[in-house]
């Protein structure tokens, strides 16, 4: 609420600021047709792009990647280690690897995505992925270049089995030569509508890349879990769906490949193993052969039956450990190798410390995940960092691993050379055919037990081999939604509605800030602090006066409010003199004049009226009255008082004093000091006196005026008073060069569209430089005098 003080006492004006509501309600609700018309037409607009929209599905998929177990055990040993790092990491390999460029183009030659059968339709074009009249082969994709890429129309006659394409026919069902490689023609399903016109649109592998990775979404389902959900979006929710399972197919098959590299190394060292060992018992059994059939034994006593026994146990056991120190050496070899790639990890043969086998196969493992990423990823890489942070690790482990169990191997080999060598002492008492014979028995049962060891690990790594799967589990296939995922009818609908809302304010909006004159009473309040006394609607009819006894029009009951509220600004008793101006002309101060007099004297008080604009006096002519002798007169000396006193007819409380004569100088008349005189007399016959002056911001009347007023009303027109004018009114009331101002919002008049609304005013009235007199109404008549 604005404050002004009425014999010291401060009262409130006015209203306060105008609210968030209120401004939108009186700013932008006037145009509230040209709102609904954008809305219509956006609506329209929506309701166009949702029917010839593609529509897009939604397929997802769920996989649980679960973490390799490799059957050993120590895994306490390994977490204190913490050799193998956190889950979290895993995880975000495995994502990757399910992004990777490898997989995807496994995906696109398995499904051969190079082309795709649109038909056109009368609305929007389909992709037909399996229900097409004809599926294309492309035998050599390699072959498909940038340039032969596009959409390229086809007819198919069904009659002939021939397909019209590139300008050039094929027959359907044979391999033919074509721009793009080597194809394939297939017949496929039983959609062959001939009045529909097909096309085959073709992108590269590259391309189709670049269009699945963009596209498709994997991401974990929590962040302590392992479930990944994948999410892809297609026209062709089948081929999404397939797009999917294939990635998933070729994930798996690419991990359960990484698995079988080992099982494959190892198979392969026990073959060459095999083949060694077979040539050596073979020739071992036929020296035993040779030596019975030579020396003719048939049976050995039973002294040399236990010793036998003892020492092709120890045989064995010394054997054994050369062969895990051998398997030593090689797995030492493979750790301090410096090779990043295609290192071959060793056979674990005969080892039982599970420490060391695991250790072993976490480094392999690490190392295949490293090959691996570096296929996808860069050097730089987190992932990759880590990873070689995992085998920095491991491999000083295997190291000291190695080093204990080689210690432990040599101090049994040498407790074995020494109870072998104590058995020798016993040999030499056995005859020397049967020593003879002990001996190449005893080669032969090495070499056979060797070869027995060997035959069972080829087993083992055989159903290895076989019963290798992947780690990851599918939870739930890829399936596409029941509905179109876009576009979404309920969101497209809503954007578009606050897109036209958006663009009709915006446009409101920037015609208000280009408009540089006054619109709003916030303009006002903005700029000043004076008070506003009123406000004035428009006022369209060319009769001046608009209020009067039996008059209840909103307009007139602003004029009786205005009325009411000058005891407020301080006119009462003997404080009775009311100047009226304005910034500039045009504004309505004499419409104002003329009314608030009006409105003064309806209520039972004298009011004499003067027309004090000397310079562009208006009143006399808007109440087609006289205009001479007046007050130029008067000041001058050449008429007095009751001279220039003009009683208005049917009103006997309102008198007129006109201009007069315009004068040459009006300022140096003011200042002659009759003005004081004027007023002095006008003040012991009248109860107001009414002063309708020259605007403030173009000549100084008003201010040479003001020191004889006890309050003045400054009038700012709606459309009218530059926005600059303004700064003006403050500096007049900050200054108190007008003495108690304030302000009367004039002509608002109606905005918007088809006038409606009254948030920003009114319009114009001609309330300050009529351009012709008004005619003789019913409330005045020309007067006689």
């Amino acid at each position: 609420m604005q404050k002004v003080k009425v014999n010291g006492n401060p009262i409130q004006t006015g209203e306060t600021p105008q609210s968030l509501l209120t401004f939108i309600r009186s700013h932008y609700l006037p145009y509230w047709p040209l709102f609904a018309t954008a809305m219509a037409a956006a609506l329209a607009c929506a309701f166009l792009y949702l029917r010839y929209a593609t529509p897009l599905y939604k397929i997802s998929a769920v996989l649980l990647v679960q973490e390799a177990s490799n059957g050993l055990g120590a895994s306490d040993m390994l977490q204190s280690l913490d050799l193998m790092g956190g889950s979290k990491t895993i995880m975000e390999n495995e994502i990757e690897i399910l992004k990777s460029r490898t997989l995807t183009k496994s995906v696109i030659r398995k499904l051969n995505l190079y082309g795709e059968v649109i038909e056109k339709g009368k609305i929007r074009d389909v992709v037909r992925y399996q229900d097409g009249p004809l599926k294309f082969v492309f035998l050599e994709p390699d072959a498909i270049q940038p340039a032969a890429t596009g959409t390229w129309p086809f007819t198919y006659s069904k009659t002939t089995q021939q397909v019209t394409i590139d300008g050039k026919r094929f027959p359907v069902g044979d391999t033919v030569q074509t721009r793009w490689g080597k194809l394939l023609i297939l017949p496929q399903g039983n959609h062959t509508d001939t009045a529909a016109s097909y096309s085959l649109h073709l992108m590269t592998e590259k391309q189709w890349m670049q269009r699945i990775l963009a596209t498709i979404k994997i991401m974990p389902a929590a962040k302590a879990g392992s479930v990944v959900d994948l999410e892809y979006t297609d026209a062709a929710p089948n081929r999404g769906e397939d797009i999917l399972n294939e990635l998933i197919r070729e994930y798996n098959k690419a991990a359960v490949e990484d698995k079988n590299r080992t099982s494959a190394n190892t198979m392969s060292f026990v073959e060459e193993r095999l083949r060694i060992v077979s040539a050596e018992l073979g020739q071992a059994e036929t020296q035993v052969e040779k030596f019975k059939r030579t020396e003719g034994i048939v049976d050995i006593g039973e002294q040399s039956k236990l010793f036998l026994a003892s020492v092709q146990e120890n045989d064995r056991k010394i054997s054994e450990a050369n062969m895990q120190l051998s398997v030593l050496d090689a797995i030492e070899r493979y750790v301090v190798s410096q090779r990043t790639t295609g290192n071959i990890v060793p056979g674990t043969i005969g080892l039982t410390d599970a420490v060391l086998l695991e250790l072993v196969a976490k480094l392999s493992e690490t190392e295949l995940q490293l090959e691996r990423l570096r296929k996808t990823t860069g050097e730089n890489s987190p992932l990759l960092a880590s990873l070689n942070r995992q085998v920095e690790r491991l491999k000083p482990a295997i190291m000291e691993n190695i080093k204990s169990l080689r210690a432990n191997l040599e101090a049994g080999l040498t407790r074995l050379q020494t109870e072998n060598n104590r058995n020798m002492n016993i040999v030499r008492s056995v005859p020397g055919k049967e020593k003879a014979l002990l001996e190449v028995s005893r080669q032969q049962a090495i070499k056979n037990n060797i070869y027995t060891f060997l035959l069972q690990k080829r087993e083992e790594t055989s159903l290895a081999y076989a019963a290798a799967v992947s780690d990851s589990r599918i939870v739930d296939a890829a399936e596409s939604a029941a509905f179109p995922f876009s576009p979404q009818k309920p969101m497209v609908l809503g954007l578009s509605v606050l897109a036209a809302i958006a663009l009709v304010a915006g446009f409101v909006s920037l015609k208000d800030m280009m408009n540089s004159e006054v619109m709003f009473r916030a303009d006002i309040e903005k700029m000043t602090t004076a008070p506003i006394a009123a406000e004035i609607m428009y006022h369209d009819s060319k009769n001046p006066v608009v209020i009067s006894h039996d008059s209840r029009t909103a307009i007139a009951e602003q004029f009786r409010a205005l009325r009411t509220s000058l005891s407020y600004i301080g006119l009462n008793g003997d404080r009775k003199t009311l100047m009226i101006t304005s910034s500039i002309s045009g504004e309505g101060k004499s419409f104002i004049s003329v009314n608030l007099a009006v409105g003064l004297s309806l209520a039972g008080k004298k009011v004499a009226l003067l027309e004090f604009d000397l310079r562009k006096p208006m009143i006399s002519k808007m109440l087609n009255m006289r205009a001479v002798p007046g007050i130029s007169n008067y000041l001058v000396g050449r008429a007095s008082l009751q001279d220039i006193l003009q009683k208005i007819d049917n009103n006997e409380h309102l008198y007129l004093l006109p201009a007069g004569i315009i004068p040459p100088n009006p300022s140096e008349l003011i200042l002659n000091g009759q003005l004081e005189h004027l007023l002095n007399e006008l003040k012991e016959r009248f109860d107001y006196i009414i002063i309708d002056s020259a605007p403030v911001g173009l000549v100084t009347d008003a201010r040479l005026i003001a020191p004889f007023c006890d309050a003045t009303l400054y009038v700012v027109r709606h459309q009218r008073t530059p926005k600059h004018y303004l700064k003006l009114v403050e500096e007049l009331y900050q200054n108190r060069e007008l003495g108690k101002l304030n302000i009367v919002f004039n002509a608002i008049k109606r905005q918007g569209v088809a006038g409606y609304g009254y948030g920003s005013g009114y319009g114009d009235i001609n309330g300050y430089g009529y351009t012709e007199a008004v005619k003789k109404t019913g409330f005045f008549k020309r007067s006689t005098k």
